[in-house]
């Protein structure tokens, strides 16, 4: 039995291919409909006549195939899983897992609880022993973005890696009654790399800033606003590109505004209207074909709000 999704008029099969339906009713795509199809080529699909890809009315069915870097993720919340198939805990040794557990400062939590908020200093992993944990990131207008939902035998805090320790990226909260064991990012290191620790930390360090770097931008593009994100792109390409002089800052590298709508993950046309009004207020203007940010404070203003 395959399960499918409905989504503006085309059925998403876990084999990675496509049904696309003629008859069936559009939806918006934060609506999305579970339907199953049964194991016969004539179970009934979503609309009235799709069938199988390749089987039945081609008026009807038109069979696409998926080449797409998500095509292999199956469950992208359901943790980690979706690279190697096990959950973090049992891909150490088993005297690792042993020597790891003998170090858990075990809690318990309840539905709905906290277990830190965004910013705060990360001294410690964490390893979900039952329940399941969630992780979201908090949007301006109030609400939160759910990133992921870990189960047990799963790690999260990574932002505990940086040597020296970095501020909390995300909300972690129990998802259901949890049960957690918290590590010393020190006791984690010794456990992983014994004598050779320090050296193993400074390279993980290394690595786990750039990756802090970009799930930041990432978890932040989901909460902004198209005119957040545009102020935020150009803060991050003038503090990589940019001369400051008496104008302001201005961009040794030329930037063109198709480059700037992907980087705001936005449309050439609507990033266009919001570089307009950025120049309209004096926060951008162009030199020479080069753009200057006469005024970085009030774009961070804007990111920040947005």
């Amino acid at each position: 039995m395959k399960r499918t999704l409905v989504r503006n008029r085309r059925l998403y099969l876990e084999s990675g291919s496509a049904i696309r339906c003629t008859t069936a009713p559009r939806r918006a795509a934060s609506k999305v409909r579970r339907v199953r199809i049964r194991g016969s080529a004539r179970g009934r699909a979503p609309c009235r006549q799709a069938t199988r890809a390749g089987v039945g009315s081609t008026s009807a069915v038109e069979s696409v195939l998926i080449s797409s870097p998500w095509r292999d993720v199956v469950a992208p919340l359901a943790g980690d899983r979706s690279l190697r198939g096990l959950a973090a805990m049992k891909r150490l040794r088993t005297d690792q897992r042993e020597a790891l557990h003998a170090r858990l400062s075990v809690r318990e939590y309840r539905r709905g609880e906290t277990v830190y908020r965004p910013g705060g200093h990360a001294r410690s992993l964490y390893v979900v022993l039952a329940g399941v944990a969630r992780l979201s990131i908090p949007a301006p207008n109030g609400r939160s973005v759910l990133i992921h939902l870990l189960p047990a035998g799963e790690i999260f805090g990574h932002t505990a890696l940086v040597d020296g320790g970095a501020p909390h990226i995300f909300e972690a909260a129990a998802y259901t009654d949890l049960r957690l064991g918290r590590v010393a990012s020190d006791d984690f290191f010794e456990v992983m790399a014994g004598a050779r620790a320090p050296e193993v930390r400074a390279l993980v360090s290394m690595l786990t800033e750039r990756w802090i770097s970009l799930v930041q931008r990432l978890a932040r593009f989901l909460a902004q606003d198209l005119q957040a994100r545009v102020a935020a792109s150009l803060i991050e390409v003038v503090r990589g590109f940019g001369v400051e002089d008496t104008r302001g800052h201005m961009l040794s590298l030329r930037i063109t505004q198709d480059t700037i709508a992907d980087l705001s993950a936005g449309s050439v046309r609507k990033v266009n209207a919001v570089l307009r009004r950025f120049e309209r207020d004096g926060l951008v203007r162009k030199e020479h074909g080069r753009i200057v940010l006469p005024d970085v404070g009030a774009l961070e203003a804007l990111a920040l709000g947005g």
